[in-house]
């Protein structure tokens, strides 16, 4: 689970529920901004990743990974490294959307260019939950809800079930094609090449 600045309190508490859900065993990471965002919600992060441009100083008492602040990667691209050679799985983001505009955009790119290394990423958000794969998900699902099913980068080839509007092997691009679906029960993704993302508003 990575944590980054300006997190809110029900993000936290999402992303912590989701963590747990997945896994017995989870690592907190503490994203530079992220480690005030954990010491103010009682958290004890594993460890710290960032250039210390939010904090200050590395914080004491847990491992930390400085990065340089003059660098072409941000400092959730190097967290995604970091557990990346932890050989973590599955990310969970708490404050993807908490900073500024273009750090949002940026956090999402960035998640979007490292989807092969993991099974996926989930991002609770306070306006809903996003979900970043490169390989497929399976979901329990309300009946009747709206969700959107985009391709980040070039496109993405997938196959969609479970859903008013089905795709079959179907070549997604960067568009609206999948925005405004309807949930039945249960949805299934299967991503045959490229990044797709599904967005479940709130």
């Amino acid at each position: 689970m990575l944590v980054l600045e300006g997190a809110r309190r029900a993000e936290l508490r999402r992303a912590c529920a989701l963590a747990g859900a997945l896994a017995r065993r989870c690592l907190l990471v503490a994203v530079d901004g992220g480690w005030s965002t954990c010491r103010a919600e009682g958290l004890s992060p594993d460890v710290f990743v960032g250039d210390l441009d939010s904090v200050g100083r590395a914080p004491r008492g847990i491992p930390a990974v400085i990065l340089p602040r003059d660098k072409e990667f941000s400092d959730l691209g190097g967290a995604l490294r970091e557990v990346r050679s932890r050989k973590v799985s599955t990310v969970v983001v708490a404050g993807l959307l908490g900073g500024r505009l273009d750090h949002e955009w940026s956090n999402l790119m960035e998640i979007a260019a490292r989807a092969r290394w993991f099974s996926g990423a989930l991002i609770p958000t306070d306006r809903g939950t996003v979900v970043v794969t490169a390989r497929g998900c399976r979901a329990v699902t309300v009946r009747g809800r709206p969700f959107s099913l985009f391709a980040l980068g070039g496109g993405a080839t997938v196959t969609l079930s479970g859903a008013r509007w089905r795709l079959r092997g179907r070549r997604v691009r960067p568009g609206s094609l999948g925005l405004s679906n309807v949930t039945g029960s249960s949805l299934r993704l299967r991503v045959h090449s490229g990044v797709a993302m599904l967005v479940f508003p709130s």
